[in-house]
């Protein structure tokens, strides 16, 4: 038996290494004698010491297909596909392998099942590392339908207008839907850094419609910039932001176009530095304005005249007024929502109020008030009944008058700073804004820690008015901020902190409900102990206690 002396003579030179002999020897006596699984499967073993395991996996195939009820076969095959990362192979074989030897057999049984169990956690550590590259690499967002990232890119455009050039730069696919959104450049906001150049580009992303225009530029740009925006969908505008010269000169370049008309039909206009009357001159001629929101800042002189023409607002901000401010703006816009006042230095305005019907502001929200040097003298020419919000920062009188005159039971956020104000009138607002959840005392010495212990349910003194009973006061408070009240006790703080941590708790019994203070600030407030600070910071989510600024140090020294 020839075959026979080849196997043998392959299998002594197998056991001393000497792979190259033995294998010559094995294909002897295949060719031999090619019907014997035992021939095949020391040859698989041969070609597994060397590495060949592609011709491993070709034997030991064979060596199943002689003897499918062997062992021999499958458990080398799943040694062989675990080597090749073939996990799923490798467990099916060791499967097969362990159906076919005897459950006594613990000798073969035992690496068979470590194997298997290396599979298994190998397998389970290659599918984390697939998806994980996956995570990484694939395109998920180019699965998403256009209408869907148009939507998404929307939604960050509309907090940064520059995004949308950021965005075109991703990738070609981002890019071509970018270009082929015109929504996305609805914003332009020219500033010193290469106007001319971001017109171009926005005019070809917007397709020359232009929702909201900012223009700053500076006045050397200024004549390019205009001629290259000439030719804007001007009707497709409907806000814009500029300085009063940039505004004239706008308005110039538009009646040479015969397009006057789209400033009247504007919905939202911002003007600043208006150092010349003759800048809004446009305000006193021509149809209806359309506005409803007009910021003007650093506005010299506003003409009643003006009114006659713009009667439909919503919203108006006017700051660092030079000059006087007349009631005539709130008469022309009875739908006023929000209104702010903000004078260059304080001022006394409407001091020769006759006393006349008061203008309705029935759907007036918010009123800031700055550097008015008598408040109460422009409210009291007003009855807002609906008020949410008001800010009233150095005032010189007439405190005390505003805040009985503009408090109500809508009143949901009062700030006041840096005014004179009298604590038993503070108590007396407060227990008229019953739903107040934002209240702001900021630079007032003698008032935070009466209106703190009142919040608290305490009454530090017989002459102070007791709080609403039952219950605590402004139960629908969130957020409290007595900044810079030099004079603050940590007493009065702690008490407030207190009484809110104990308002509807089932441990005190209490059937009294309000809201968790989510918010309280004592910056600049020197008498606050610091070894209370800790228990602060642990009821109230966010505290701010800082003693001292940097600013403030400096100027101390």
């Amino acid at each position: 038996m020839a075959w026979k002396e080849s196997f043998e003579k392959g299998v002594t030179y197998f056991k001393y290494g000497n792979l190259v002999e033995a294998l010559a020897h094995m294909n002897q006596a295949v060719e031999l004698r090619n019907d014997n699984f035992t021939i095949y499967d020391s040859r698989a073993a041969v070609h597994e010491k060397l590495g060949n395991h592609k011709a491993a996996l070709l034997d030991s195939k064979r060596v199943i297909e002689l003897g499918p009820d062997r062992w021999q076969g499958y458990a080398r095959s799943a040694r062989l596909f675990t080597v090749l990362k073939k996990y799923s192979s490798s467990i099916k074989m060791a499967d097969l392998a362990l159906n076919r030897l005897r459950p006594d057999d613990a000798q073969r049984r035992t690496p068979l099942v470590e194997l298997r169990e290396q599979a298994i956690t190998a397998q389970a550590a290659a599918e984390k590392r697939r998806l994980s590259h996956i995570s990484k690499t694939s395109y998920l967002l180019g699965k998403l339908p256009v209408e869907i990232l148009v939507q998404i890119f929307d939604i960050l455009v509309s907090d940064d207008s520059t995004l949308v050039v950021r965005l075109s730069h991703i990738c070609g696919h981002w890019r071509r839907i970018v270009f082929d959104s015109p929504s996305l450049w609805r914003t332009l906001v020219l500033s010193n850094k290469h106007p001319l150049r971001k017109v171009k580009v926005w005019k070809q992303g917007a397709k020359n419609r232009i929702a909201s225009l900012s223009l700053s530029v500076p006045p050397l740009d200024a004549p390019s910039v205009l001629s290259e925006l000439e030719d804007l969908s001007w009707e497709h505008l409907l806000s814009l932001r500029t300085s009063g010269k940039a505004f004239f000169d706008l308005h110039e370049m538009l009646s040479d176009i015969s397009m006057l008309h789209v400033l009247s039909n504007l919905c939202e206009l911002s003007l600043y530095d208006c150092a010349s009357p003759d800048q809004l001159q446009c305000f006193l001629s021509g149809p209806d304005w359309k506005l409803r929101s007009l910021h003007l800042d650093g506005v010299i002189y506003i003409s009643d005249k003006w009114w006659q023409h713009i009667h439909q607002l919503t919203e108006l901000h006017i700051c660092f007024l030079l000059a006087s401010f007349s009631m005539r703006p709130l008469e022309a816009n009875p739908s006023l929502e929000r209104f702010v006042l903000d004078l260059s230095q304080p001022m006394y305005i409407n001091e020769n109020y006759n006393g006349t019907t008061p203008i309705p502001m029935n759907k007036l929200r918010s009123i800031e008030l700055r550097n008015i040097a008598n408040p109460f003298s422009l409210l009291r020419a007003i009855t807002a009944p609906s008020i949410t919000s008001f800010h009233l920062f150095n005032a010189r009188s007439g405190v005390e008058e505003a805040l009985l005159h503009i408090t109500g039971p809508s009143l949901a956020e009062l700030c006041v700073g840096n005014c004179g104000l009298d604590q038993g009138i503070m108590i007396t607002v407060l227990s008229r804004a019953p739903n107040l959840e934002n209240l702001q005392i900021n630079s007032i010495h003698g008032v935070a820690n009466e209106v703190l212990q009142f919040l608290a349910r305490n009454n530090p003194s017989p002459d102070l008015p007791h709080g609403p009973s039952p219950g605590l006061p402004c139960p629908a408070l969130k957020r409290v901020d007595v900044s810079r009240c030099s004079d603050l006790s940590t007493s009065s703080t702690y008490a407030f902190v207190k009484s809110r941590l104990q308002c509807g708790s089932e441990q005190s019994g209490s059937t009294e409900t309000c809201s968790i203070l989510e918010s309280l600030k004592v910056d600049g407030c020197p008498d606050i102990d610091p070894d209370l600070l800790p228990w602060f910071r642990s009821k109230v989510t966010r505290f701010s206690c800082v003693y001292m600024t940097k600013k403030d140090l400096k100027r101390g020294r």
